[in-house]
């Protein structure tokens, strides 16, 4: 999951996100978001939400550990692991409001978006091949290894993924979603 996540994790733990969930109907307190198992107007699951990365915080440590939480990771801690996240997608022409790190269990890297245009998103993300997300409704989450990815795609999050090889091997019974851009899909299914 390392380049993969990172520009790739998305490849090896994270798929193709194709549908950004509605807007939920359970909303969890402090923001965090929509219960997995609402539904959406497409009839399928809708996704978490988070409004801000205080909500996102809270909810990556419900399902893994999110600590040392800093939003520049060219300074202090996340330095020297800066360049695992050069090419996410960042800034308004690719939808990202925000962005911050935080630490897993073994001190490995995560990134937390929030998104104010998922399809700009998606198709930011689509520039690198091998790059992928989890995704929630209106946010996004990079761990930078396997452990993390597993535990978060317990959440309700999606893998975006617009890699075809990896689109082409989603096994059936795995949610695949169109994702509203062309070779972008959200998938529940983590490769091993």
């Amino acid at each position: 999951m390392s380049r993969t996540l990172m520009a790739g994790a998305a490849l090896i733990a994270l798929a193709s996100l194709t549908g950004c969930g509605g807007d939920g109907d359970a909303q969890v307190d402090a923001g965090i978001g929509s219960q997995p198992g609402g539904k959406d107007e497409s009839g399928g699951k809708s996704l978490p939400k988070a409004k801000d990365v205080a909500a996102m915080e809270r909810f990556v440590s419900q399902y893994t550990v999110c600590n040392d939480l800093e939003t520049d990771a060219t300074l202090g801690q996340y330095s020297e692991t800066a360049s695992e996240f050069k090419d996410l997608p960042k800034g308004a022409e690719a939808g990202v409001k925000e962005r911050a790190y935080c630490k897993a269990e073994r001190a490995q890297p995560i990134a937390l978006l929030t998104i104010s245009d998922m399809k700009k998103f998606l198709q930011a993300l689509k520039t690198d091949d091998d790059a992928g997300a989890l995704v929630g409704a209106d946010f996004a989450v990079v761990p930078t290894d396997d452990g993390t990815t597993r535990a978060l795609a317990s959440s309700g999050l999606l893998v975006a993924s617009c890699n075809a090889d990896f689109n082409s091997k989603i096994p059936s019974g795995y949610t695949k979603r169109e994702s509203g851009v062309e070779g972008c899909v959200m998938t529940d299914y983590v490769s091993s």
